[in-house]
C-alpha cells in the first residue's frame, strides 16, 4: 500500500509541474514581417513576430523551485516506497531541469543548439516534449532580438577590451592561477552583457586537452580553457594568462598553451562551464552551474 502511494504521489508531482514561458506570436505573411521588423529598428510597440525570451530570470526561478522538490523527493523515494520506474521517471526530469538551469540565460545560439541536442537523448516524456519546443522558440527570440550583422571585425573586439578586463580575476585567484573555467565563463558573460548580438552567434570558448600527459610545461594544467570570438579575421581568442593587452590569434593561444591547434583545441558553446565529454563536445557533465565569485 505505501508503494502505491508513493508512486502516485511521485506522478501527481511531475504532472503538475508544467514548464514555465511565454506565448508566441507570428505575422500573417512574410509581407507583414518587414514592417513589423522597421517597426521595432523605430522603437515601436509592435507585438507582430514578437517571440518572449524562455528562459528568463522568472522562468528559471520556477525550474529551481522545480528542481529543488524533485532533489527533495528523490532523496526519500526509497522511505516512501517508490518504484524503481518512477525513480527513474523523475530522475529524468530533474536531469533535464538542472541542464536548462545550469545553462542559463541561454543566450547564445550555439548553447541552445547543444541544450537540444541533450535533451533530444533523453527518453520520451511530457518534460521532454515541453522544454524542446521552448528551446526551438528560444533560437527564434535570439534570432528576433540579437540577430547577426555578421562576424564582428578585430577592432570591434579591441573596442570592448576595457569592459572585459573585471572579468580577468573572476577565476577566485590571480591570472594564471586554475581557474580557468570560471574565468572564461566571467569573460564570456561580461561580452554579452556589452554586446548581446556577438554573444548570440560568434562567441565561443576553445578547449585545450592533452593527448595522455599534462597542458604546458610549467603550468601542467588537465586541460585549459578560454573565450573566443569568431570575427572577420578568424577566432581570436581572449586569455589574459597569456595577453592581457588584446586578442590572440587561434593558432597563437595553440602555441602558447603549448597544444596542437588541429588535433587538442576544441571549440564549444560557451553556456557549458565544465570540460567536454570525450567525443570533444558538451555533454550533462558539462553544464555546471556557474557561480561567481
Amino acid at each position: 500500500m505505501q508503494r502505491t502511494a508513493g508512486n502516485a504521489a511521485v506522478t501527481a508531482v511531475i504532472q503538475r509541474m508544467e514548464a514555465p514561458g511565454g506565448k508566441r506570436k507570428r505575422s500573417k505573411s512574410p509581407e507583414e514581417q518587414e514592417p513589423a521588423k522597421q517597426a521595432r529598428e523605430a522603437g515601436s510597440s509592435s507585438e507582430e513576430e514578437e517571440w518572449e525570451e524562455q528562459f528568463s530570470a522568472d522562468s528559471v526561478e520556477r525550474i529551481s523551485r522545480q528542481q529543488t522538490k524533485i532533489t527533495a523527493m528523490l532523496e526519500q523515494a526509497d522511505n516512501e516506497g517508490i518504484s524503481q520506474q518512477a525513480k527513474n521517471k523523475a530522475q529524468d526530469m530533474l536531469d533535464i531541469l538542472s541542464l536548462l538551469k545550469n545553462l542559463a540565460p541561454l543566450r547564445s545560439v550555439e548553447t541552445v543548439r547543444e541544450a537540444i541536442r541533450l535533451v533530444r537523448e533523453k527518453p520520451d516524456s511530457k518534460t521532454k516534449t515541453t522544454y524542446l519546443e521552448k528551446l526551438e522558440d528560444q533560437l527564434e527570440y535570439l534570432a528576433q532580438d540579437f540577430p547577426s550583422a555578421g562576424p564582428p571585425t578585430e577592432d570591434t573586439l579591441e573596442a570592448m577590451w576595457p569592459q572585459l578586463t573585471p572579468a580577468f580575476g573572476s577565476s577566485g585567484g590571480q591570472v594564471g592561477e586554475d581557474g580557468c573555467e570560471d574565468r572564461a565563463h566571467a569573460i564570456c558573460l561580461a561580452i554579452a552583457e556589452r554586446d548581446p548580438a556577438i554573444a548570440a552567434n560568434h562567441l565561443s570558448k576553445q578547449w585545450a586537452t592533452s593527448s595522455g600527459g599534462r597542458v604546458h610545461a610549467d603550468h601542467q594544467w588537465r586541460h585549459h580553457v578560454a573565450a573566443s570570438v569568431t570575427t572577420a579575421d578568424g577566432v581570436l581568442v581572449i586569455d589574459p594568462v597569456f595577453s592581457r593587452s588584446g586578442p590572440l590569434e587561434l593558432s597563437e593561444w595553440a602555441d602558447r598553451v603549448q597544444v596542437n591547434k588541429d588535433t587538442n583545441v576544441h571549440q564549444t558553446a560557451w553556456g557549458f562551464l565544465g570540460r567536454p565529454g570525450d567525443d570533444n563536445r558538451p555533454d550533462q557533465l558539462s553544464a555546471t552551474e556557474y557561480s561567481p565569485h
